[in-house]
């Protein structure tokens, strides 16, 4: 059994489907055949009936024709008996040359010698003409008791094949059920075997493929089935490693030109530190022959400060820039969305307030990095959409029904028209001049998002800004 599996398992799809359909195939035929010929046995059976009730009959038309004679003394009602007695002879010999096989046969050559015995006896009887009353009482006497023999003999016979054509029925009615029952479950085999060998993997192919257009890009297990499906798992596979190979290529690129946009801004930032440390030195130089000690350690620590405050700017841009694999980790989200906000803060206007209103405490598995660079782009973003004074607003909470955190980033700004909310997370698409985008950024976000399991949705009217909507899964959420 499991060597024909094995060999089954070797052809291709085509191949396995015509194999199962012709066996299926094969199978209804044997058994249409068996039926077949049990139909045509009984047929054959019902034939033999016929021809047994008119023996039966025909005997029975010949004692009715004896006992004419007996009540009337009439010659030719034993004439009519020795007809209706041939006729049942000839039926009989009809079905001897028939079938030598039949079960009735040994009834039918016994029906034979007696019915011979009747007509040689009507004949004796015939031409006594009552001339030896003896004689004729004893041949009339023989006469009823073969009338009698080859009657119960007929009756038997009719009930003999009656009972047989009664058995066949019911074998009949059994196949029926028993047949039926062997398609049904052969049936039933064969699809099993169609499910797992065709349909099994291409369900797991289409949960994949919409796993994919979802931004998920999540393997498939490969069945082993050694046919082209397999071919197609494996080279399905193949096709994901390529587009997570593809999607951190545009992730990276995307955060190379942010890197580009943000160098600028952060040697901005850089520059007022620099200045504050360059001031704080020559003022020290200046005091120091004074020995004004309090001014010198004030003047010291304003260097230390800047300091600081520079090299968490350089920090920031250097972990931001730095490639990485996708590793989630247990970070703060507070941190994560400061730091994204210290890094784009040189693209955003004076008047734009930026408000981070997210709890402390609230950490949660990310890839810091990627999720960084969401909070980065939706804030470049925010910033360009708003013309003049307006805020920017990032605020999360836990939705602990749902095991979730909800993270909102809002702003003031110009809102976005109908047609193009469908639009705005599609690759390349972008409303900006010429030059001042290049339609990745959302694109990104939302790859980053569906490899962090969640989803990103968006609300906003022209005029009235924007909210866009993060769910990212969230373990350790308590009921209420």
């Amino acid at each position: 059994m499991r060597t024909g599996m094995r060999k089954l398992l070797r052809f291709g799809v085509i191949a396995k489907i015509t194999l199962v359909l012709f066996f299926y195939i094969s199978s209804v035929t044997i058994m249409g055949v068996v039926s077949y010929n049990d139909l045509v046995a009984t047929e054959e059976k019902v034939e033999i009936l016929e021809l047994a009730y008119n023996i039966h009959n025909n005997i029975l038309e010949s004692r009715r024709y004896e006992k004419n004679y007996f009540l009337y003394g009439s010659d030719d009602s034993l004439y009519d008996s020795i007809t209706m007695i041939q006729k049942a002879s000839e039926i009989s010999d009809a079905i001897l040359q028939h079938d030598e096989d039949l079960v009735i046969i040994p009834k039918l050559r016994e029906l034979e010698t007696h019915m011979h015995a009747y007509t040689k006896n009507i004949y004796e009887l015939l031409a006594l003409k009552k001339t030896n009353l003896e004689h004729y009482q004893a041949t009339t006497e023989e006469i009823r008791h073969y009338g009698k023999i080859i009657s119960e003999i007929s009756e038997h016979i009719v009930n003999d094949e009656k009972t047989q054509i009664h058995s066949m029925v019911s074998l009949l009615r059994e196949q029926l059920i028993v047949w039926s029952s062997v398609a049904i479950f052969i049936g039933i085999i064969l699809s099993l075997l169609i499910v797992s060998f065709v349909f099994k993997p291409l369900a797991a192919i289409k949960r994949a493929t919409q796993a994919i257009a979802r931004g998920r890009f999540s393997r498939i297990e490969v069945i082993n089935t050694k046919d082209e499906i397999q071919q197609v798992m494996e080279a399905f596979n193949i096709m994901v490693q390529e587009l997570e190979h593809r999607q951190d290529q545009l992730i990276q690129a995307e955060k190379l030109s942010s890197l580009g946009t943000l160098t600028a801004g952060v040697a901005h930032q850089l520059n007022n530190p620099l200045n504050n440390i360059s001031t704080s030195c020559q003022i020290a130089i200046d005091e120091f022959e004074a020995g004004d000690a309090p001014l010198l350690k004030r003047m010291l620590h304003n260097i230390d400060q800047e300091t600081l405050r520079a090299r968490d700017v350089v920090k920031s841009l250097l972990e931001f820039a730095r490639s990485q694999d996708f590793t989630l980790r247990r970070a703060s989200l507070a941190e994560i969305a400061h730091k994204a906000a210290l890094l784009a803060k040189s693209q955003v206007p004076p008047d734009i307030d930026v408000s981070i209103r997210i709890p402390d405490d609230l950490v949660l598995a990310m890839d810091v990095q990627r999720m960084q660079e969401v909070f980065i782009n939706m804030i470049i973003n925010a910033a360009q959409a708003i013309e003049r004074q307006g805020r920017i607003t990032i605020a999360a909470e836990v939705d602990a029904a749902a095991r979730e955190v909800v993270i909102e980033i809002s702003d003031t700004g110009l809102g976005i028209t109908e047609r193009n909310l469908a639009r705005i997370f599609d690759p390349f698409f972008t409303t900006k001049e010429e030059g001042q985008g290049t339609g990745l950024g959302l694109s990104v976000v939302y790859g980053i998002i569906q490899q962090h399991q969640g989803n990103i949705t968006v609300q906003s009217s022209p005029g009235q800004g924007t909210s866009f909507f993060v769910r990212l899964p969230y373990p350790d959420a308590k009921e209420p």
